[in-house]
């Protein structure tokens, strides 16, 4: 059907446009007469198209929903990756922090010796007498566990039962919801231990009956005298909490007399700053003072550091969302460039029209947020166990029982991304769409409209390059991990810009590739290079993407071979025994000295060795102490950790004689410590001061690890219980026999578990491979946004060449032909993009773990690249998009000839 259409009043700069178009004739279909209808009924009524109508992007939609269908699905998948990281981090930090809160209950300062560390009683004392505070509650916290088959961690608080205004600091209650009425029955039984109303129903537990705990002494029977409420101190760790008299704490888990925290109440009206200032002024070497919301924020950053990990996880899945809807509607748009020509050819301007395109992508993006709000809450309740269970063992803590929460900031921020992310994507498309000319359009119908310049994207790869060297250079002088980021953001920019510039470099390739695969090769790169812009755009989707996965597999393969590599030198003996239960994070609970003499005992057992692992505060923030037994630094046959600097045989007798330690790399690079440096270290005893003999490969802390000799962390940590214990066998005799007969005398006593050396550095493999477990789950999202780009753009593709594959049909190319030309094409795209995934993502695994690692989050590791996973990635990435193909392919093939060609 013919149209004559012409605007009421035209623009003085339109009347080429105008001409343009009376020449060329155009015959064009019932939408294009609804869109000139509403632009032309707006026009006779005198008013413009309005800036907040959605009455012509609803025009431009009706009949594409279908095809815009996937694009709707790759923003909701990138809305939702948003959206589930945000609420599940929100949700993790805030089930830390409502720990800190409990346990510290009306507590304004906590005086603690490191992470843990012993110190007298005395200083409760010396606390309480300063001005201005009101109580000073000596506190021993550790941890026990369930006696039974679950093993639950329980956390132990051992407080003065005696001192009620002790008490009402944690809000502690009984079975009756009042004050313990009667606590000298609790201080005449030693084995007396009062539980949550939470874990004494799960296990149908009463007042006077008997529960079995396990402790660093072993398994011990003790007996229930009262039940809290679940409020104060009752709530935190789902109900695992126990608590016990001062005194009967101190002879389960310390020593007589000797406590690791205490929390100060100060008096109303009293300067919290001022109180702790003079606190800090009583206290011995050591100690530390400071206020629950400073313990708050060290958590926080703590835990800070790992969430940017996950939040870059989520803006590449962003991205790659972008470039599928860029795609998409840099294709719709061409394909409907004639209409808009014929638009602005009756006098709407190029703005108006711009506006209504865009607005056309906000309804999009409102489409795909829909969707993707409740898809990423539901994400974030699968995602929150594994970020909980990463967070934990990144910060050596328990993991809490985290709740997830609705929050609106998560809700506002993933519907702004979605939103920004839609009409950024239709911004450059709708631009140049809006500004070529009329008649050039109408001639040049189903190919790809010419950029609007040439200069601008290569500039834009220049300052992308200048962008990331700069960056690169700052972050190697700075040692800061926010250049890294930065590096980290511009180079998947820069994949973005490389992908068509790799298209050109390949072209000789594909036509080589052409004379092997005959015509059908022919068909399928000259396609590749008449839309060179969905095609770049198509692989860039591919290399961002694939790139992420073989970036995050980079560093985790690194992180678990340099550790693996470590472990199995430092254990060499025949067995490593350890407690079944981990106290926090992965470092298994403490075991009491007198184990070693009992494994001593066993027949077949020629020598123990016994190491003590703790987090201790140095140089403000945490790090970890490996206190190694003489043992083992006498005899190699234990093992040794790697050396990487100082000389084996000057190092370890230094050691062994307390007169040096050893660094791990990761201490050396955060602190910048050398060989030969000096240490002084706050040890509840007084400053100790050693020289660094050397710098060794541990992974116990990501800040950093100092090796000492056990003598000298006894004498200055008061501190006699073991972590692990190694076990080398007399000559002849079978391991597997000392094996059995460990598990059978001490076994059950201490819930010990006796394993090889290769079977203890298979478990932190495991450990490591939990600790990635939530990036595993995003890696595959990525991996689904990828499928569905693929399959959009070869949908784009097939439908964009509906005539010209009719044209082939009716010349008498057979569907099966038509169908390997599709699927030749995906496979090219595919071969095009991993490449290019290859050298961005090896190359951001590279940047990480030589430096951003490190700086973000403190582990420094060796570079291993993950050959497997990058022929796992190959090859799923060839079933990924022959299965993204087959719709399309199998589509393409069937087009009836007639209707294809008749097809607008």
């Amino acid at each position: 059907m013919s149209v004559r259409c012409r605007a009421r009043t035209a623009k003085p700069g339109c009347t080429r446009d105008v001409q343009s178009w009376k020449a060329s004739k155009v015959t064009f279909d019932p939408t294009a007469c609804g869109l000139l209808a509403s632009a032309h009924l707006a026009s006779a009524s005198g008013r413009p198209v309005q800036a907040y109508s959605f009455l012509m992007p609803r025009r431009f939609l009706r009949g594409s929903y279908l095809s815009l269908s996937l694009t709707v699905v790759a923003l909701a998948c990138g809305v939702a990756m948003v959206c589930a990281i945000d609420l599940a981090n929100a949700a993790v930090l805030r089930a830390f922090v409502e720990v800190v809160d409990a346990m510290s209950g009306r507590a304004a300062l906590l005086v603690r010796a490191g992470e843990g560390g012993l110190f007298p009683e005395e200083v409760a004392d010396a606390v309480g007498r300063v001005p201005g505070v009101e109580l000073a509650v000596p506190v021993v916290e550790a941890s026990a566990f369930a006696g039974d088959a679950s093993g639950e961690t329980l956390v132990v608080q051992g407080v003065d039962i005696t001192n009620d205004e002790a008490l009402r600091v944690y809000q502690t209650r009984d079975a009756e919801g009042l004050e313990l009425a009667d606590p000298l029955v609790v201080l005449s039984q030693p084995d007396s231990v009062i539980l949550t109303r939470a874990f004494a129903g799960r296990r149908g537990l009463a007042v006077g009956d008997a529960v079995f705990l396990v402790t660093p002494g072993g398994r011990q029977r003790f007996t229930v005298r009262g039940l809290l409420d679940p409020q104060g101190v009752a709530r935190v760790y789902g109900g695992n909490l126990v608590v016990m008299d001062l005194f009967a704490a101190e002879r389960v888990f310390t020593h007589p007399r000797s406590i690791n925290r205490v929390d100060v109440v100060i008096r109303h009206g009293q300067d919290v700053r001022a109180v702790g200032e003079a606190i800090r002024a009583v206290l011995p070497s050591g100690l530390d003072v400071q206020t629950p919301a400073e313990r708050k924020l060290d958590l926080d950053r703590l835990v800070r550091s790992l969430q940017v990990l996950l939040q870059a996880v989520m803006l590449v899945g962003l991205v790659a969302a972008f470039l599928i809807a860029f795609g998409r509607l840099s294709t719709v748009f061409e394909a409907r460039a004639w209409q808009l020509g014929i638009l602005r050819a009756v006098g709407v301007r190029p703005r108006v029209v711009w506006r209504e395109l865009v607005k056309e992508s906000l309804l999009l993006g409102a489409a795909g947020v829909a969707l993707g709000l409740p898809l990423g809450i539901g994400l974030a309740h699968v995602l929150l166990p594994a970020m909980a269970v990463t967070t934990a063992l990144n910060c050596k803590l328990i993991a809490p029982q985290a709740s997830l929460g609705i929050r609106a900031p998560s809700l506002v921020m993933a519907v702004s991304l979605g939103l920004v992310a839609a009409v950024a994507a239709a911004a450059g498309p709708a631009w140049r769409a809006t500004r070529v000319d009329p008649a050039r359009v109408l001639g040049q119908r189903g190919v790809e409209l010419p950029d609007a310049s040439r200069v601008w994207p290569w500039l834009l790869r220049a300052l992308a390059g200048v962008g990331i060297a700069a960056a690169l250079v700052l972050q190697a002088t700075q040692h800061s991990a926010a250049w890294g980021l930065v590096a980290t953001a511009l180079i998947a920019v820069g994949l973005v810009l490389a992908a068509r510039p790799v298209l050109y470099l390949v072209g000789p390739l594909m036509a080589a590739l052409a004379l092997v695969t005959g015509p059908t090769g022919r068909f399928a790169t000259a396609v590749l290079g008449r839309n060179p812009r969905r095609s770049a755009l198509t692989v860039a989707m591919l290399g961002v993407g694939l790139g992420t996965v073989l970036w995050f597999w980079t560093v985790a393969e690194s992180f678990e071979r340099t550790l693996a590599e470590a472990l199995t030198n430092a254990w060499r003996a025949d067995l490593a025994i350890t407690s079944s239960h981990v106290l926090s994070g992965y470092v298994e609970a403490p075991l009491a000295r007198g184990l070693l003499a009992e494994l001593a005992s066993v027949p077949g057992v020629a020598a123990v060795a016994g190491n003590r692992i703790i987090d201790w505060h140095h140089a403000g923030a945490s790090i970890a102490i490996n206190a190694l037994d003489p043992a083992y630094l006498r005899d190699p046959g234990f093992g040794s950790w790697p050396l990487e600097e100082g000389k084996f045989a000057e190092v370890w007798p230094r050691v062994l004689r307390g007169e040096a330690v050893t660094v791990s790399r990761s201490f050396a690079v955060n602190l910048d410590v050398r060989v030969g440096d000096d240490l002084t270290i706050d040890a509840p005893s007084g400053p100790l001061t050693l020289p660094v003999a050397g710098i060794v490969t541990d992974f116990l802390s990501a800040r950093g690890t100092i090796e000492m000799s056990r003598d000298v962390y006894q004498r200055f940590w008061q501190d006699e219980q073991v972590t692990f214990v190694l076990v080398r066998l007399a000559p002849g005799a079978e391991r597997d026999a000392v094996r059995a007969a460990i598990a059978r005398t001490l076994g059950k006593q201490y819930d010990l578990r006796v394993l090889t050396p290769a079977e203890l550095v298979s478990h932190y493999r495991g450990e490591v491979r939990r600790a990635f477990a939530g990036v595993d789950l995003l890696r595959v999202l990525v991996s689904v946004v990828v499928l569905i780009g693929m399959a959009d753009s070869l949908t784009a593709g097939v439908a964009e060449r509906t005539r010209e594959l009719g044209s082939l049909r009716a010349l008498g190319v057979r569907p099966r032909t038509v169908r390997r030309m599709v699927l030749l094409e995906a496979v090219l795209l595919r071969t095009v993009g991993l490449a290019l995934a290859l050298v961005g993502g090896l190359g951001l695994g590279v940047l990480w773990v030589r430096a951003t690692f490190a700086y973000l989050l403190g582990w420094v590791v060796q570079l291993y690249i993950p050959y497997r996973q990058v022929l796992d990635v190959s090859l799923t990435t060839i079933v990924v998009c022959l299965v993204a193909a087959l719709l399309p392919a199998y589509r393409a093939a069937s087009l009836e000839p007639a209707v294809a060609l008749r097809h607008e």
